[in-house]
């Protein structure tokens, strides 16, 4: 028993014959260009910017693998933390924040396609500037998401191609703190739009593209 516990708990527990699809954002816009390390494999070198997204990237799959982004050219880490992933799965992984609050966060992708004619997207939450708790809205007052909790990501919505204007709102205040338009989306295309805090302490939305 006190031997299946201890290999439970081992860091970088990897399945030599398991392999997940892992796409890396850089979605910190203090940071400067990154490096990125899985495991002590080095994925991502030559420098990793602000709103820069890799493609996916088939590496083997595990459990408590350590993922590091550091600042390139130095052995300086920016963020640490553990990935849990599975055998032929698709997973983002992004770097968030600054300082004390510089993380490593990992969402699970749905890569099958939208509805015919649709984009698919979903939001994230990574603005330590923003409120915890955001609401998201349409131009016409709709609500796309009611709720949307700092490091958490929604679930997948169907919407027109072209442009989508949304409305970002306080849950608790009610106040709006951002407009935006989000700018050629197409048909089939599958999309994350995540938030983030800028230097002057604004809100602004990103996209990821993941087919």
């Amino acid at each position: 028993m006190f031997a299946g516990i201890f290999t439970s708990c081992k860091k970088n527990d990897i399945d030599p014959g398991g392999y997940m699809h892992l796409k890396v954002v850089n979605a910190a816009p203090s940071s400067g260009p990154q490096r990125f390390t899985l495991a002590d494999q080095v994925l991502i070198s030559g420098g990793l910017d602000f709103t820069d997204a890799s493609d996916y990237i088939r590496t083997n799959s595990g459990t408590r693998l350590v993922a590091q982004f550091k600042n390139e050219g130095t052995s300086t880490v920016y963020a640490s933390g553990e990935l849990w992933t599975a055998n032929d799965q698709s997973f983002t992984v992004y770097l968030a924040g600054k300082g004390s609050s510089a993380r490593v966060k990992q969402y699970k992708d749905d890569l099958s396609a939208p509805p015919n004619g649709k984009v698919k997207i979903k939001f994230i939450h990574l603005s330590d500037d923003a409120p915890s708790d955001i609401r998201i809205k349409n131009a016409a007052g709709d609500d796309l998401v009611t709720n949307l909790s700092r490091n958490i990501e929604s679930g997948y919505k169907n919407i027109d191609p072209g442009t989508l204007s949304i409305r970002i709102y306080g849950t608790a205040s009610g106040d709006n703190i951002g407009n935006f338009d989000v700018p050629d989306l197409l048909a089939g295309k599958i999309y994350t739009l995540y938030f983030t805090g800028t230097s002057d302490g604004s809100l602004s939305v990103q996209k990821v593209l993941h087919n």
